[in-house]
């Protein structure tokens, strides 16, 4: 009776490895972001997929550099691309909130290139390098 479960037992495994699910195709992106020729620093890049309008990943950009890893899942495909950067004004906030920024933050990229976007990306499975030159 223990020989014909363990034979069961170890065909469930073979049958269960043989029909595991093929990963999914992943694209990676990476590149430079500029406003006015100079380097974004600080914000965030978003893809939103092109025909449903809802955000499938994104990643922050730093000194100008952005890089979505493979973990984010991010499907090959067509995208609008959402950037955004809020950026201190310099001005104080009259009445400061205790652990929240003493300064004021607003919008510095254009809503060309976020809210309304205009930009677009087709990323194909593997690495994709994209640079996006921002101009107000």
């Amino acid at each position: 009776m223990l020989r014909i479960l363990s034979a069961g037992l170890m065909a469930f495994v073979a049958l269960a490895a043989g029909c595991a699910e093929k990963p999914k195709p992943v694209a990676m992106a990476e590149g430079e972001i500029t406003l006015d020729g100079e380097p974004v620093d600080g914000g965030i890049i978003s893809f939103v997929h092109a025909e449903g309008g809802t955000p499938a990943s994104g990643a922050a950009i730093a000194k100008g550099k952005y890089k979505l890893y493979p973990e984010s899942g991010l499907a090959p495909g067509k995208y609008k691309v959402e950037i955004r950067w809020a950026k201190s004004t310099g001005e104080k906030v009259k009445e400061p909130v205790y652990g929240h920024s003493p300064y004021v933050f607003a919008e510095a990229i254009p809503d060309k290139y976020n809210a309304e976007s205009m930009l677009k990306a087709e990323l194909s499975e593997g690495s994709n390098e994209l640079h996006f030159r921002l101009e107000k």
